[in-house]
């Protein structure tokens, strides 16, 4: 098998030699890997602050993060009153946050002790599924803005 056939020739450009340098000399194309400037990180967090799995930590990676009993899911409580999968959190990535909805479950999902069916979370905010409470925190300040009415001294 000739390595050849599994690349696609590219036309040659006429011309200019410096172009020219960007194809290889057998017409295949050349591409530049280039390194993202800001590489996605956590920057939220969820704590668990009541429930069987008290004091447990969980960080937010930039994706969508599924929320239940079952062991597939990404976030695994062990609280009896949770649903196999009770909810996912969706990353927005324009908004840089996460969209909180549930999934159906039978004793709900709460945001600030308000039921919903989904919600962008932020933050200082607690979701409660069951008996249990998880607190959103920030890992990085900057990125998310400070609420409306406080100062900063």
């Amino acid at each position: 098998m000739k390595f050849n056939n599994w690349v696609l020739p590219w036309a040659k450009r006429k011309g200019n030699p410096e172009q020219d340098l960007a194809t290889g000399g057998d017409g295949t194309k050349v591409f530049a890997r280039f390194k993202q400037v800001h590489a996605a990180q956590p920057a939220m967090a969820l704590v668990v602050v009541a429930g069987p799995d008290y004091g447990r930590e969980y960080l937010l990676a930039p994706m969508n993060v599924k929320i239940g009993r079952q062991a597939q899911n990404h976030i695994r409580l062990k609280d009896a009153k949770v649903s196999r999968e009770h909810a996912v959190l969706q990353y927005q990535a324009k908004k840089r946050t996460f969209l909180l909805r549930d999934l159906g479950s039978t004793n709900g999902t709460f945001y600030n002790n308000c039921r919903i069916s989904s919600t962008l979370i932020a933050p200082g905010g607690e979701i409660r599924l069951g008996e249990t409470v998880l607190r959103v925190i920030a890992l990085r300040e900057k990125d998310f803005p400070e609420p409306a009415g406080t100062e900063s001294s």
